[in-house]
């Protein structure tokens, strides 16, 4: 593996860091202002290259759409809160909302710029970015939460590690949420039918949702969404926020398994991701897998003294979580 690079270069009129490492044959590409997207993830497998992360047509399209290709991240809170309105600790917090929406959707960063922080390129290519949202007046506004928030995106082999880390540096309790919304192409390959694509969902129950947001009841999974053992994408029409997820050595694992390729894309979370949003969207070809610390409207059901794994961090305190997106090849 290796040499490995990291560069800064303009694409279609946004800064885009290119994560490289050329003797795996795999290159990630993060845009910055559009809230940190790694937008594209592909490997070279012979003298092509495949596409492992959806990508959006354009750059142009991803700004319009933010959430709706590549790898959203999304904090303070991942998926919806209900009327963008909480409270906490007896205070009520309006959240912003999309023109036309009745709910607040995937938090506030991801269709915000972040900043380079630093870059690696001995061990693997990395960048880390931040985003202090003491710099962002508008953010401060709906959620008066001081943090500062570093990714990571490092990129070593078929390997793309994506870590988190965000610190309270307010003099309050703050409330969160964290997760990512990757879109993943499904199947690997565009010559592969889908019948011949397998999916892996390693959970035993889900939310019940109404209006796409968690009534507070927990059920088992049913036939249709039953993923444990593998089954093909074909005719599946997923929306849904799984729980009670399956882990071995402290991981749960989602995974593609694109038959005719012989290539399997593989989602590795850490126990603290206790959500698991599984969305095939509607243009085909794609899914996500999106690990989550908390469920959609996680402070709302809290507030009813439902046990959704809110995350509250005191003065100074910090959190920090990592999502493996791995490339294996079988035969």
């Amino acid at each position: 593996m290796g040499p490995y690079s990291v560069e800064i270069e303009t694409i279609d009129g946004y800064e885009v860091c290119l994560l490289r490492d050329e003797g795996a044959g795999s290159e990630a590409w993060v845009v910055l202002e559009i809230g940190a997207n790694c937008f594209r993830f592909r490997v070279k497998v012979g003298d092509r290259w495949l596409e492992i992360i959806d990508p959006p047509p354009s750059l142009e399209e991803l700004k319009r759409s933010p959430s709706g290709y590549g790898n959203p991240v999304l904090f303070p809170f991942p998926n919806r809160i209900r009327n963008g309105t909480f409270t906490f600790e007896g205070r009520t917090y309006h959240l912003e909302k999309r023109p036309g929406w009745q709910h607040s959707i995937h938090g506030l960063v991801y269709t915000r710029k972040w900043r380079v922080l630093k870059t690696e390129k001995e061990d693997g290519a990395a960048v880390t970015l931040r985003f202090d949202s003491r710099e962002h007046p508008d953010v401060m506004g709906q959620y008066p939460f001081p943090f500062v928030a570093d990714l990571t995106y490092s990129l070593k082999g078929w390997v793309l590690e994506v870590g988190f880390r965000v610190e309270n540096v307010g003099e309050g309790r703050m409330p969160m949420g964290y997760g990512l919304h990757p879109y993943f192409r499904a199947p690997i390959s565009p010559e592969t039918p889908p019948e011949k694509c397998l999916i892996r969902i390693p959970a035993r129950k889900l939310w019940v949702l109404e209006d796409y947001l968690p009534t507070g009841e927990v059920i088992p999974v049913d036939e249709r969404r039953d993923f444990r053992t593998p089954r093909p994408l074909a005719g599946a029409e997923l929306d849904d926020v799984y729980t009670d997820l399956i882990y071995e050595d402290g991981l749960s694992r989602c995974f593609i398994d694109d038959t005719v390729a012989k290539l399997r894309t593989v989602v590795e979370a850490e126990r603290v991701f206790r959500e698991l949003v599984v969305y095939t969207p509607p243009r085909g070809g794609a899914i996500c897998f999106e690990p989550y610390t908390c469920p959609t409207d996680a402070p709302n059901l809290a507030a009813k003294g439902l046990d959704v794994g809110l995350i509250v961090l005191k003065p100074g305190e910090s959190f920090e979580a990592k999502v493996l997106f791995k490339v294996e090849s079988y035969e």
